[in-house]
């Protein structure tokens, strides 16, 4: 793909009016994660895939949203492989967001496509609590997710069965709320330095920890009729309010709580929480000249791993992992943590819809 020739914009009838959003994050060096199709990029140009990108467009009463989809080599028409669906942050695009994390190269390993849904570099509205976009019918940035997936879907054979939903900074809040809204498209959820359902950048920042479980009633209520219990992966640098950094800040560990704590709800206990921490789970490791980190569990009581929470010590508001190419590294991603890519995709991989090889995703 020609990254000058590249201009993945949204074209929204509705206003947007995140200015101050933006120049907030801007301010904060906030992470930017960042019909037939339409075929594309070089293969040294597709996030460290060897495959193709497809340039596609989104149209619905909202608007049009353009998106990439990552496809990856040697596909086949009757191929019916599973979808990653990963979002970016504010101030950055589809394009950055696809080389930056260099999840296409994971997606030829594992043999996955990946979609990445653009809305012109802007926030989306999650992020700053807008009800129409952390409701399903709601006219905002849940439903446009939703129909990309839907979209992507029909259009590549995925399997509907194992469609995992990613996203960071304001895509991490956009992200919980699409997932509590569509429940019924996604086998599982990731976040990366950004908050739970029913939270907004500031909340986040200022709530208690003891607060977050008291916000799993509301994803609950949203989830409605096609609620199921939901599995989910966290990761986030401890010098990032919007990640692990102690109070205050620490938005994406209050996310964990509050997905732990809805899971709770959806499949309770007789006497007492049915999912809980696993200390004998955690570990701890180094990645080679880069940043230590903690990896965290919670299982239900059969033994079966419902989360992942990991702390990045050292580290800042970005993608871990990635590309080190200097147009991205350091801006939005960092080289020196964990490869989120491929430590992702293995937790995803456990879960489906209808339960997988376990039954925490039923």
């Amino acid at each position: 793909m020609n990254r000058s020739a590249a201009k993945y914009a949204r074209r929204s009838h509705g206003s947007r009016a995140l200015s101050d959003v933006l120049a907030v994050f801007a301010a904060m060096s906030l992470l930017v994660l960042a019909g037939a199709p339409t075929a594309s990029a070089a293969p040294d140009a597709a996030g460290g895939g060897q495959g193709r990108v497809d340039q596609r467009t989104y149209s619905a009463s909202t608007g049009e949203n353009d998106y990439l989809v990552y496809v990856p080599k040697d596909w086949k028409e009757s191929d019916e492989l599973p979808l990653y669906v990963n979002l970016h942050g504010c101030g950055t695009t589809a394009e950055q967001m696809m080389n930056a994390s260099e999840v296409n190269a994971v997606a030829d390993r594992e043999r996955f496509l990946v979609a990445y849904p653009d809305n012109g570099g802007e926030c989306w509205r999650a992020v700053v609590g807008d009800p129409a976009s952390t409701t399903r019918g709601g006219g905002g940035d849940a439903d446009i997710v939703a129909g990309i997936t839907r979209e992507t879907s029909s259009a590549y054979n995925v399997d509907t069965d194992r469609v995992y939903l990613m996203g960071g900074s304001s895509g991490a809040f956009q992200a919980s709320a699409t997932a509590a809204a569509y429940p019924d498209l996604y086998a599982a959820l990731g976040l990366i330095a950004g908050g739970g359902y029913g939270t907004d950048f500031l909340t986040c920042q200022n709530m208690s920890d003891a607060d977050a479980p008291l916000l799993a009633p509301q994803a609950v209520a949203q989830m409605g009729p096609r609620a199921h219990v939901m599995p989910f992966f966290t990761i986030g640098g401890t010098l990032d309010v919007l990640g692990e950094q102690p109070a205050p800040g620490g938005c994406v560990r209050r996310a964990y709580l509050e997905w732990l704590a809805t899971n709770n709800l959806l499949k309770p206990g007789t006497d007492g929480d049915t999912f809980r921490d696993d200390p004998a789970s955690t570990v701890s490791g180094q990645v080679p000249d880069g940043y230590a980190w903690t990896r965290e569990m919670a299982r239900g009581r059969d033994g079966c791993q419902i989360s992942e929470r990991w702390i990045v010590d050292g580290m800042g508001h970005a993608w871990p992992g990635g590309t080190t190419d200097p147009e991205y590294a350091g801006t939005f991603n960092d080289p020196k943590g964990p490869d989120t890519a491929a430590e992702s995709w293995r937790f995803f991989e456990q879960f489906s819809l209808s339960g997988g090889r376990t039954d925490c995703g039923g």
